[in-house]
């Protein structure tokens, strides 16, 4: 696995335990648009606006599936793979830029 690959998924992961602990916490059964504030389970010190948690799970899997077929295509070496592993690696990328202020965000993944 390719290291902004796993990157991502290690984010995507925490993204989704955020979201299903606003879902366990969630002080009304509305599953339509909320907002609410808790103590985040991550870091205490910090509270987590929930706002919409099941787009958030629904955007985790969208992000899940595409590092994953960014994985499919970058462990094919046949050259028709090239360009798609190009493309790919792009947005790979971007959707690893709404990390960069993470500790393990490389410097090297910026366009």
């Amino acid at each position: 696995m390719t290291d902004i690959a796993h990157f991502l998924l290690e984010r995507i992961e925490e993204d989704e335990q955020i979201a299903r602990f606003v879902a366990a916490d969630s002080p009304t059964d509305e599953t339509r648009y909320t907002m609410w504030a808790t103590p985040s389970s991550l870091d205490p010190d910090q509270l987590v606006v929930a706002v919409d948690y099941q787009r958030v799970l629904a955007e985790c899997a969208a992000k899940r599936r595409i590092v994953e077929a960014y994985l499919e295509v970058v462990d094919h070496d046949s050259p028709m793979y090239l360009s798609a592993g190009d493309y790919m690696e792009t947005t790979v990328r971007e959707l690893a830029s709404v990390y960069a202020d993470h500790r393990d965000y490389l410097d090297d993944w910026r366009d």
